[in-house]
């Protein structure tokens, strides 16, 4: 074993003695509870006020990147490449997650997350589609294949 473990376990045994004589050894437990129950009221009122915010956000990111998929699903129309039934799709998709024409309240955060990452899957994909190398002409036997055979 390394000696660095070994003195960095002897470095946490000073220093919990150190806390232990601190705090009171019969009271140190409680402070731990103590330190632990006001940092997890810290974060839940911290993901509180973040909560508005955050819904916007997710919102906004989802209808953005629909944009940039349908762009995208566009020019690679232009390119001839797959994926007319994906332009369509995606966005009828994304409406029955989302659209809630007769409710009463905001649509669900995670009906949101749920577009937002379908959006997102579309809109990777078509740029991964538009950034390959065009197909070789069809009825040309002579054009080298893509990916090469000698390549894993």
């Amino acid at each position: 074993m390394r000696r660095n473990t070994i003195a960095l376990i002897w470095a946490g045994g000073f220093l919990l003695a150190a806390l232990l004589y601190v705090v009171g050894p019969d009271r140190f437990l409680d402070r731990c509870v103590a330190v632990i129950d006001a940092s997890l009221a810290w974060v839940h009122a911290t993901l509180l006020a973040l909560g508005a915010q955050a819904y916007d956000v997710v919102h906004a990111l989802a209808l953005a990147l629909l944009a940039v998929f349908v762009l995208l699903s566009v020019m690679a129309a232009r390119r001839g490449l797959r994926g007319g039934l994906a332009v369509v799709g995606l966005p009828i998709v994304f409406l029955l997650l989302v659209w809630r024409p007769f409710a009463e309240g905001p649509t669900p955060i995670g009906r949101w997350l749920a577009a937002l990452v379908i959006s997102a899957a579309g809109a990777l994909v078509m740029t991964r589609r538009l950034l390959a190398p065009p197909p070789p002409p069809p009825g040309r036997w002579d054009a080298p294949r893509w990916p090469p055979a000698d390549r894993p």
